[in-house]
């Protein structure tokens, strides 16, 4: 029997909010000045952003941490994860959030995620992986 239970993303609007601005701007400038290039980048930048920020999902499913987003699906085997820990590392992944980002340390690889409820989050790990090592 298939058990899956979703994990809610936390979606930073402290990112979101910036870059809609700068490419609603871009837009309306593009339209007030008809400049079909402006216009069309405006929209197609904004239509990606927001794909991208809430395209990303994560869920459990069985034994398995799925993360899921447009340019990156990882299924991580929860028995493999040896540590969580909050972080303030900016790099590049799939946690549309600065605040509130989640490593997860796997076999010799970590991501950076964004739950919503970080309690929430690491509790449900702990009941598939008493080992996982937490630090907040």
């Amino acid at each position: 029997k298939i058990k899956m239970k979703k994990v809610a993303v936390k979606i930073g609007l402290e990112l979101l909010i910036p870059i809609n601005i700068i490419f609603l701007w871009i837009l309306f400038k593009g339209i007030a000045e008809n400049k079909i290039s402006a216009i069309t980048i405006g929209v197609i930048v904004m239509i990606f952003v927001n794909i991208i920020f809430f395209g990303i999902k994560y869920y459990f499913e069985n034994e398995y941490l799925h993360i899921k987003s447009p340019f990156h699906n990882l299924k991580i085997d929860i028995q493999s994860i040896t540590k969580i820990e909050k972080t303030s590392n900016l790099f590049s992944s799939p946690a549309p959030s600065i605040f509130g980002r989640v490593e997860v340390y796997y076999q010799n690889n970590s991501i950076v995620i964004s739950p919503r409820n970080f309690d929430e989050f690491k509790n449900e790990l702990l009941k598939m992986n008493p080992n996982i090592i937490v630090k907040e």
